[in-house]
């Protein structure tokens, strides 16, 4: 006589997720690619703070020499290592009147302006938009922000020079 047979249960499992050894291969890879973004991003996050200040700064030089222009009065650029603003002299009151700022690149994008080769910090446009008193040199100012610079440029009689401070 032969032995009744049972039913024979199959339990194989069906997988609904991940392993755990899975999961830290994907996070160790992850980590990987992030620690090797780092540099980059911050090198451009520099390099954009850079551009922002070196416009703004080139947009006071242009303000103070249009009210200059304008207004036919002298106009000021006072420049400091955290930013910069423009003034115009009123010439009834002798009082001067703010134009543009104080504009503050450190606060705004974290950078620095030096003044190199003793490049003055306080610039004067006379009613014609030229630097009073005009000298012959090249005034050069430093912009920084950590490991990162730029230099902006312009002559003595005020016209800003291209990169490299070449006339």
């Amino acid at each position: 006589m032969p032995m009744p047979t049972t039913p024979v249960r199959c339990t194989s499992r069906s997988r609904s997720g991940f392993s755990l050894i899975e999961l830290l291969i994907v996070i160790a890879i992850l980590c990987v690619v992030y620690l090797n973004l780092i540099p980059i991003l911050s090198e451009i996050k520099a390099r954009s703070a850079l551009r922002a200040t070196r416009q703004q700064l080139l947009t006071a030089v242009a303000a103070a020499r249009n009210a200059a222009l304008q207004k036919g009065r002298l106009a000021t650029l006072t420049l400091s290592s955290t930013g910069a603003s423009v003034t115009v002299l009123n010439a009834s009151t002798g009082t001067a009147s703010t134009i543009l700022g104080p504009l503050s690149f450190n606060a705004q994008y974290g950078t620095l302006l030096n003044a190199l080769n003793s490049a003055p910090t306080t610039v004067t446009f006379d009613p014609r938009g030229l630097v009073t008193p005009a000298t012959a040199s090249i005034s050069k100012y430093q912009i920084s922000i950590s490991q990162w610079a730029d230099t902006v440029c312009w002559s003595g009689s005020g016209m800003l020079l291209r990169r490299g401070c070449q006339l």
